[in-house]
């Protein structure tokens, strides 16, 4: 067989070999981005996940609040905390990082993205100390003019560390022995309050320096062996409102030097009692502030070791009288947020990892979002 078929093939092919390389060299490969582009009039929605099953890896997810679409994710390390500028541009996330991914050297850090492309911006060392626990208010708040970031550190022995956000580095570390969970003053930026064992709050003010000027106490007003405090607390008006496991709502005034319990009601009335009605979740009541009511998860049969329950009913409270005034029946919620709107209740269904969204006042179901995450603990609507 003559070999003059197979050259005049092979000269083919290496011509359309050499043809297609130059089409090849003019081929813009797709290349990954670290960010998104979110609508400027989506209403953010972020659902902590503490990736129960591989802790090191946490996530804080983005949803569009209207519609409960998952518009991006943010990294959170181990054990992240994470909360928002005041005015909602900037994302915070305090986490733990190992060299070695589950061990190794340990290196803490606050970390900064733009809330519309989900970019990190900056970031700070802190002291490796912040408190390794599940997603939670008030254990990372900024200070009411968004100036500082306050970070919960425990290690076991309590205390505050206090970043400068517009210099970027750490200004103070503040002991807070026997007390947790950070209440910022809505009138003082260097000013922070904290819930005790021992019953009472305390409140720090610093001065420029970082230095404490003034440590003030509150008297006791709650009792943690009879009926203790949940330590996430909605603030509205310079008030903060704490709740019990078993269902008392205490008002304190925190925008002074000295903290001020106002007020102690229960929202449970001895009907409701007799049939164990108790709070209960992760994040188990949020504040209604357009309409100065409380929303607040419940379950029946309440006892000892159920404050984290799911609700199987949300009553919705007036601050005013105490009074609650409504109930809905719930999917198993385990956090609860009203948008800064005030438009909607956010509330996550902890058996399915989804979050149930009810139009406000009527508390009428809007949409459920598919499943978030692994394990999600907390849902912020700012």
């Amino acid at each position: 067989m003559s070999m003059m078929p197979k050259l005049q093939n092979c000269a083919g092919l290496l011509l359309a070999v050499l043809a297609s390389g130059v089409h090849a060299a003019e081929f813009e490969p797709e290349r990954l981005k670290d960010g998104v582009s979110l609508p400027a009039d989506m209403p953010r929605l972020y659902v902590s996940d503490f990736s129960i099953g591989h802790l090191s890896d946490a996530r804080v997810h983005v949803l569009d609040g209207r519609n409960g679409k998952f518009a991006g994710v943010v990294d959170a390390g181990y054990a992240g905390a994470f909360t928002t500028s005041p005015d909602g541009k900037r994302l915070y996330v305090a986490a733990t990082y190992m060299t070695r991914h589950t061990h190794g050297e340990r290196q803490d850090m606050v970390e900064i993205y733009d809330a519309d492309t989900l970019r990190m911006v900056g970031d700070v060392a802190i002291p490796n100390k912040k408190a390794q626990a599940a997603f939670m208010h008030n254990l990372l708040r900024t200070s009411f003019d968004g100036r500082y970031l306050y970070v919960q550190n425990a290690t076991p022995a309590t205390s505050v560390t206090v970043v400068d956000l517009q210099e970027k580095k750490v200004l103070a570390e503040v002991a807070s022995p026997g007390c947790y969970g950070i209440y910022p003053s809505q009138t003082e930026a260097l000013r922070i309050s904290m819930l005790c064992g021992d019953g009472k709050l305390a409140t720090v003010t610093l001065d420029a320096a970082g230095k404490v000027a003034q440590r003030a106490v509150s008297p006791k007003f709650f009792d943690a062996g009879d009926d203790p405090v949940y330590v996430p607390s909605p603030a509205h008006d310079g008030r903060n409102y704490f709740v019990t496991f078993q269902g008392r709502l205490h008002r304190a005034d925190l925008r002074g030097a000295e903290p001020v319990v106002e007020q102690t009601v229960s929202f449970v009335t001895e009907a409701d009692r007799k049939q164990g009605w108790r709070p209960g979740g992760y994040q188990a009541f949020t504040l209604d502030q357009a309409r100065n009511r409380l929303l607040v998860g419940m379950h029946p049969k309440g006892q000892e070791g159920t404050h984290k329950f799911p609700a199987r009913e949300i009553w919705t409270v007036d601050l005013a009288t105490g009074k609650r005034v409504a109930r809905t029946p719930s999917k198993n919620a385990i956090a609860l947020s009203v948008a800064g709107s005030g438009k909607t209740l956010y509330a996550l269904n902890g058996a399915t990892n989804q979050v149930v969204a009810y139009a406000l006042p009527a508390m009428r179901e809007s949409y459920v979002s598919e499943p978030v995450g692994e394990a999600p603990l907390q849902v912020d609507a700012p």
